[in-house]
């Protein structure tokens, strides 16, 4: 059974980003030189330089320690630096890779302690873009995106195969276990009258389904897929 008490949103100018939601670290030697990427989440431009100002407390001994950020769902804040090292070979191809991935909320540091080989500009160039790749691949991220609330109430009993069903078609959702087993679905707003008419034939039209409100969520991102290194 459905019931549709829907709240109308204008969602026309809604777009979903993708942001960090964990700090992440990883690094890769070449030349003998190391380079260490590391990347945090971060919600404005203080927050950004204070990771920055962390890192490189922490390897201050390094010979650079270069970095870029981006803030916002747009990207609209963004900001780099080479530290020392020929300029545009290190913290624009840093951001680059943050603005060609469009990963937002987001601020990366990677140092290098040189190893006395001499990469080049082209070298420096390919050897930044790299770390901050590994680092992006790497690192945890939530989607930020409107979904809407779908409420189904069934027994006990049909809960496994409706659990496989959400769990196959990817829905993130929350369960409650009283005296019926309560979901709250988070549901693409274009989903839902297939989702409900999915639901509706695995319970045999046993299950309650309520549309609730669409809501400004965020999930846990899996899908590697987005992130697609250009280069």
């Amino acid at each position: 059974m459905w019931k549709w008490g829907l709240a109308m949103r204008d969602i026309s100018q809604q777009k979903d980003y993708i942001a960090v939601s964990q700090p992440y670290r990883t690094e890769y030697t070449i030349e003998k030189s190391r380079f260490i990427a590391s990347i945090a989440p971060c919600q404005s431009e203080a927050e950004a330089q204070a990771f920055i100002t962390s890192t490189k407390k922490e390897f201050w001994d390094a010979r650079h320690n270069c970095t870029a950020f981006a803030i916002g769902p747009r990207q609209e804040q963004q900001r780099s630096s080479d530290d020392g090292e020929p300029s545009g070979t290190a913290g624009k191809p840093i951001l680059e890779v943050l603005k060609k991935t469009s990963l937002t909320n987001a601020a990366i540091v990677v140092t290098r302690y040189f190893g006395g080989i001499k990469l080049g500009a082209g070298g420096l160039i390919r050897a930044y873009s790299h770390a901050a790749s590994l680092a992006v691949h790497g690192v945890p991220k939530q989607l930020h995106t409107l979904r809407q609330i779908l409420h189904v109430t069934l027994d006990y009993a049909l809960y496994g195969s409706i659990e496989r069903l959400l769990v196959d078609q990817g829905y993130s959702y929350t369960s409650d276990f009283s005296a019926q087993v309560s979901l709250a679905v988070y549901v693409p707003p274009q989903d839902l009258d297939s989702l409900s008419e999915a639901i509706t034939n695995a319970t045999g039209g046993k299950a309650i389904i309520e549309c609730g409100d669409l809501q400004e969520v965020s999930l846990p991102y899996l899908k590697s897929e987005y992130i697609t290194d250009k280069d």
